[in-house]
């Protein structure tokens, strides 16, 4: 074989890699602390089912997508009952007016209070 077919073949495999978005263009994240103020303690696994059964009912499968949102789990706290969510920065209104609709996580009445929003876990005082 000829030593200029591996360059051409080598040259094509740079030029087929995708190139990765410039931080302009990129989704813009945001992360919302909340507090869950309830009589009983309310753990991440039935927090998650209810949220996520009342994100998909209220705003559908191609809003909530659209929203970006991620509850992360290793940051929620059963003793303090704080945790947070990721989402985009333009969905900021939808999941304030989502964790306000909240009112009941299995026979428990509840009520969710938003602590703080920022676009960085540091700022909003958490460690990973």
């Amino acid at each position: 074989m000829d030593i200029t077919w591996f360059k051409n073949r080598e040259k094509m495999i740079r030029q087929k890699k995708l190139k990765i978005l410039p931080p302009t263009l990129r989704e813009k994240k945001r992360y919302v602390k909340f507090k869950i103020i309830s009589e009983e303690q309310i753990n991440s696994s039935s927090f998650e089912t209810n949220f996520w059964n009342l994100v998909l009912e209220f705003y559908g499968e191609y809003e909530t997508s659209s929203m970006n949102v991620r509850i992360i789990k290793n940051l929620f706290d059963t003793k303090k009952q704080v945790g947070v969510i990721q989402c985009s920065h333009r969905s900021i209104p939808k999941l304030m007016l989502l964790l306000g609709l909240i009112s009941r996580i299995g026979d428990s009445r509840i009520n969710i209070k938003i602590e703080k929003v920022s676009g960085t876990l540091k700022g909003l005082g958490i460690k990973k």
